[in-house]
């Protein structure tokens, strides 16, 4: 474990993150090569990087035998053999149509790294494939902040999360009477694969219940891309041919308000490496700050201009959180090597299971889980 979470840039865990990172940009371009020229030209570039964390003689050595590694298990790549981020071992990136799996877009999304140097795939491949999950939320809130102070800032944050998709209409007139900051790069089209396109030519979406924004599409089957927004649903055609589609919930956690079908015509969503890497964890931290309020404390969002992320009043006492959501813990362990948190972390209760490893690997690191914490915020308000 201890060579993954820490070392130089040529260790076993660094060389792992790279050929992760690789993977996951070969896998994309692969998805798009009937309708992007370079792309064959990008699964060979980072066919090149595979070798290289590799060394001679081991893993793939040509891009068709690299696209036949990414339909298979990632651990059966020799630089993830012996790793000791096992969910990431068992990844598959694509399904055997050739299309992204949820894994791809869940878990393997927070190994982007901007490996392989300069390329101009940049500008056509999504940001969350290359570029550093903190450089994609570091982007997105300094956007933000170039407004007029924290009032501004935690405003136009909450916005984002609370609106990461809706008519155009809608989000326009919701910005111009709020006057909230919109994100540099804007709203963008909702993704074909988050569509379902109905008998009569209409195209609809769903909103996630947690999160709000586009859940994937896949035949009748729809849930969202983040697998902790646990929901899934079965679509049907409405009756009459003008009607709108349905979903029944099918999985089996606690039943959730069932989302309504809304046009896609004219809607619009926030990129995926915003939705992923400010909205997912945004609606983790509204979510806690309400319930922290529910409880009686009084809760301020990303004081200071997001020197953290809940500053906490419970009575006499005052509690700066730091709220981490990481599909993968190891992931995380080696951003908090990398960066230590200015306060407490707290995993939200969809993460509370991670607390053994992270306690194990950094002993010395102040961190709770959003259920411990909620007991300790309830005695200070009842001491009070």
């Amino acid at each position: 474990m201890t060579q993954w979470l820490t070392g130089a840039w040529d260790d076993q865990g660094e060389r792992a993150h790279r050929v992760v990172a690789a993977a996951l940009r070969a896998a994309y371009a692969w998805t798009v090569r009937r309708t992007r020229q370079d792309a064959m030209r990008e699964v060979a570039k980072m066919t090149g990087v595979v070798m290289e964390a590799h060394g001679p003689g081991r893993g793939p050595t040509t891009p068709l035998d690299l696209v036949a590694c990414l339909r298979q298990r990632l651990g059966l790549l020799p630089a993830l053999a012996t790793g000791a981020d096992e969910a990431i071992a068992q990844v598959v990136l694509l399904d055997r149509d050739d299309r992204l799996t949820a894994d791809a877009y869940d878990l393997a999304s927070e190994y982007a790294l901007p490996v392989g140097g300069p390329s101009d795939s940049a500008q056509w491949m999504p940001s969350w494939t290359w570029m550093r999950a903190d450089q994609i939320r570091s982007d997105t809130f300094i956007a933000l902040i170039e407004g007029n102070g924290q009032e501004s800032y935690v405003a136009s944050r909450s916005f984002l999360i609370e609106h990461p998709a809706g008519s155009l209409v809608e989000l326009s007139d919701l910005i111009s009477e709020t006057g909230v900051r919109p994100p540099r790069r804007g709203y963008t089209d909702i993704p074909a694969d988050h569509l379902h396109r109905s008998s009569d030519g209409e195209t609809w979406w769903w909103p996630c219940p947690v999160c709000r924004w586009p859940m994937g599409v896949a035949g009748t089957t729809v849930r969202c891309r983040y697998r902790p927004h646990a929901s899934v649903y079965q679509l049907t055609e409405g009756r009459a041919a003008t009607s709108r589609p349905t979903l029944r919930q099918i999985d089996e956690g606690p039943s959730v308000a069932r989302p309504m079908a809304r046009p896609a015509a004219d809607s619009r969503c926030l990129e995926f490496g915003v939705w992923r890497f400010v909205v997912v964890p945004g609606a983790s931290e509204l979510r806690v700050k309400q319930r922290l309020e529910k409880l009686g404390a009084t809760v301020e969002l990303w004081p200071e201009l997001d020197r953290y992320d809940l500053h906490v009043r419970a009575g006499d006492k005052e509690f700066r959180i730091d709220l981490k959501e990481y599909r993968s813990v190891y992931r995380l362990i080696a951003d908090l090597r990398a960066k230590a948190p200015r306060a407490r972390v707290l995993l939200p209760k969809t993460h509370e299971h991670q607390l053994g490893i992270l306690q194990t690997a950094m002993p010395s690191l102040q961190v709770t889980t959003e259920t411990r914490f909620c007991t300790e915020v309830r005695r200070a308000l009842r001491t009070a």
